[in-house]
């Protein structure tokens, strides 16, 4: 019985030689994995939120927003990039996001992606002004707006669009000499990232007060746009009926601008021509007004088109997105020349024609990726 110890202790001692020499073989292949491993990104959770200090006629209580299609430009850790869609849309009321944000939408994207554009259309857009519900026109319906530093590097972080949008009111009389009034909401869009947000922020809906120091951010970006995107030249001229004005904007920054209209503002005059009843007979009623007046125009291609009127749209109306890319160091002219002419009710001829005063100075705010004004004086052509 003792003799056969030394058989069992021998047996152990090449047991455990076998399994060192094995490990010392595998030890000894470099690089070389006993189970294959597969690299994982980590996916950083990303909201998407709104701000809105709009600037709005006296009487607005309420201006709300129908938004759909939001989509990210995001360009991977790989270097491949696409347009994400998120999954989104509901109205918000721009009036409740001043000095405050709004959670649209929340996406996971991986970490170390950058998102360097943000896109997202307008459905509906309508005011409460002095208790009456107005529909109201948007500028363009569907926005592309660059994010300044759009790296995410964090695992709970998100973009902040600055909408910044300004309501329009433009009033007219009807064809029974009755005041009405019609609305253009006219946009400056910014958007940043904004990495110190919290888990409540990820939820759809939530409405937080925004930070001093993105506010500031927001501030520095839209400095930044006065600096780049300059209007270097404009004129304005009147024909008779006929309004031209000419618009030269250049990009003397290092990166491209988006331009999605502009606005006129001054006082003109209304001329309006009609046929009245006048004993038993009809003679032409000829009459001329003037009033503070701003008129918005949209940009398509490098035309200017007045949005101005309710019912029927004039020849040139555009309904899709329109804007203009303006690319580091180019310059680009914007014009119109043409009767801007105020549609009411179904008809097809215009109740007003609108002039701007020769004499008189206007001031043009350029409206997009950011905020500029310029003065202009209006010659005879």
């Amino acid at each position: 019985m003792y003799r056969r110890w030394p058989f069992r202790y021998g047996l152990a001692a090449v047991t455990v030689a076998v399994a060192i020499i094995a490990v010392s073989l595998f030890a000894n292949l470099p690089n070389t994995p006993l189970v294959p491993t597969i690299p994982t990104v980590e996916g950083a959770t990303f909201a998407v939120m709104l701000t809105d200090p709009p600037t709005v006629p006296a009487g607005t209580t309420q201006l709300n927003l129908t938004y759909t299609d939001i989509a990210l430009h995001v360009i991977y850790p790989n270097g491949t990039d696409e347009w994400l869609p998120v999954d989104a849309e509901g109205t918000v009321n721009l009036f409740s996001l001043i000095n405050m944000t709004q959670t649209l939408a929340t996406v996971t994207i991986p970490i170390n992606s950058t998102v360097d554009k943000v896109q997202f259309s307008i459905a509906n857009v309508t005011a409460v002004i002095n208790d009456e519900v107005y529909n109201v026109t948007a500028l363009s319906e569907t926005f592309v707006v660059k994010v300044v530093n759009g790296a995410v590097n964090k695992t709970l972080s998100g973009v902040l669009i600055d909408f910044n949008p300004t309501l329009v009111q433009i009033q007219a009389t009807d064809e029974n000499d009755a005041t009405v009034y019609y609305y253009v909401l006219v946009p400056s869009a910014n958007a940043i990232i904004v990495e110190e947000i919290t888990s409540a922020q990820t939820k759809v809906g939530t409405i937080i007060e925004i930070g001093e120091h993105n506010r500031v951010r927001l501030t520095r970006v839209q400095e930044e746009f006065k600096k780049n995107v300059t209007i270097v030249s404009a004129t304005l001229t009147v024909n008779e009926n006929t309004t031209g004005l000419s618009v030269t904007l250049k990009n003397e920054g290092d990166i491209a601008f988006r331009i999605f209209g502009l606005t006129l503002h001054g006082e003109f005059n209304a001329t309006q021509t009609r046929w009245k009843a006048f004993g038993r007979g009809w003679r032409m009623e000829h009459r001329v007004k003037s009033y503070p007046q701003t008129i918005p125009f949209r940009v398509n291609d490098t035309s200017l088109i007045p949005v101005y009127g309710a019912y029927w749209k004039p020849a040139g109306f555009v309904n899709p997105f329109s804007s203009v890319t303006i690319n580091p160091g180019e310059s680009v002219t914007l014009t119109f020349n043409d009767v801007i002419a105020l549609y009411t009710g179904w008809k097809q001829d215009p109740l007003w024609t609108v002039t701007p005063i020769v004499g008189n100075n206007y001031t043009i705010r350029l409206m997009g990726e950011g905020f500029q004004t310029y003065t202009v004086t209006a010659t005879a052509a």
